[in-house]
């Protein structure tokens, strides 16, 4: 890849500005740092439309059923929650009072400490909540001697990159990356370490295909491979907001076989914990469509069906316009509702009508001003 030397130039900037608010806010208290943080998201929340429908929508799936304003009031919560824990990951081993200890509490250290008796290696089933940068120092409250690692995607950024790998190891866990040959990893589990892998967020085609919260999606596959292959124990971690500045963080049991369903169930169990603490910000159920991709092959078996199904439109403008779906739109996991004669303007209206929100919506010709409603709403529009 050709980098330019005005890439060059922004990635310098970005480095700098994210260790100019380091420094900064490492002059305050841990507790300060979160509070204003919570500052920073509420006046954040007004003008970040696309990032509050992304939130509400998720939630909605999440917590369905569940009327709209609570899922707006609890995507508010979340967002100044999660621009809270952000700042503070950004300073937290550094800050005042930021010493691991004052910072978080393990409220079932003997859960981790009877995985790793057995001699085989933890998997930890790890989310986006909380304060997730101090899972990398989770490790002064393992059993003595006891490694730990865990899994990343660097950063676009490699100046920025460097830096965040280097506090991320500071404190001796070591970072692995896709770059890094499985073997290393299973060595890693086989030599009684302990590694956490981030596994709530979406993946492409190469998912597996589980339910999570519900909603048929696919899932990462690693951690149930790794737990196969190296024969090792598995527990999912939660971790919460206590208060500004404090957070506490509980293991959960995976029921046996360690397959990847009961390694998501075990994952949902430990969101569940503090939903509001959850990082909601990507579109977590996500339907991937394109040439090669479609929702038949997305949902795998045609069988399959989830406890919260997918909800498609398909969209007329008149009764004269074509009305068979073709087969690669049909799935037992999609329920189609067909809409006809009515006005672009409508549609937040029709997808507030029901708990579950409008996953994508199929045309047979082109609509620009349906196209528009619908990015506003951050529904997907297909032509058949």
């Amino acid at each position: 890849m050709i980098v330019t030397f005005g890439k060059r130039i922004s990635w310098r900037l970005e480095a700098f500005g994210h260790a100019l608010v380091t420094a900064l806010m490492r002059l305050l208290p841990a507790e300060t740092v979160f509070r204003i943080g919570e500052f920073v998201g509420k006046l954040l929340w007004p003008i970040m439309k696309g990032r509050r429908e992304i939130i509400i929508r998720n939630l909605r799936i999440a917590c369905a059923p569940l009327e709209f304003e609570t899922a707006e009031k609890m995507a508010k919560e979340s967002f100044v929650r999660t621009v809270a824990n952000l700042l503070s990951s950004s300073v937290s081993p550094k800050a005042k009072g930021g010493g691991i200890d004052d910072m978080l509490v393990i409220e079932n250290p003997e859960l981790l400490e009877n995985a790793c008796a057995e001699g085989r290696g933890v998997v930890l089933l790890l989310a986006h909540m909380g304060n997730w940068e101090l899972l990398t120092r989770m490790n002064h409250f393992f059993p003595k001697g006891t490694k730990s690692g865990a899994f990343y995607r660097p950063l676009n950024n490699p100046i920025l990159n460097g830096r965040v790998v280097r506090l991320r190891e500071a404190d001796g866990t070591r970072l692995f990356s896709k770059r890094n040959n499985l073997h290393q990893v299973g060595g890693f589990l086989r030599d009684n370490g302990v590694i956490g892998i981030l596994a709530d967020q979406r993946v492409g085609k190469q998912g597996e295909v589980v339910g999570f919260f519900g909603r048929l999606t696919r899932v990462s596959p690693l951690p149930s491979l790794l737990v196969r292959r190296c024969k090792s124990e598995v527990l999912a971690l939660s971790l919460r907001t206590l208060a500004p500045g404090k957070w506490s963080a509980r293991y959960h049991k995976v029921e046996k076989p360690y397959h990847s369903e009961n390694c998501m169930n075990a994952l949902e169990m430990a969101m569940r914990v503090s939903l509001p603490d959850v990082f909601w910000l990507q579109e977590r159920w996500k339907v991937y469509m394109r040439k090669s991709l479609n929702p038949r092959s997305w949902l795998g078996d045609d069988g399959l069906r989830g406890e919260k199904p997918h909800r498609a439109l398909f969209w007329k403008i008149s009764d004269s316009e074509e009305t068979e779906i073709g087969d690669k739109f049909l799935h037992a996991d999609i329920e189609w509702e067909f809409v006809t004669g009515r006005h672009p303007q409508e549609l937040e209206e029709i997808d507030r009508s029901k708990p579950l929100p409008i996953d994508f919506i199929l045309t047979a010709k082109p609509n620009t001003e349906l196209a528009k409603a619908a990015d506003r709403l951050g529904i997907p529009v297909f032509v058949m």
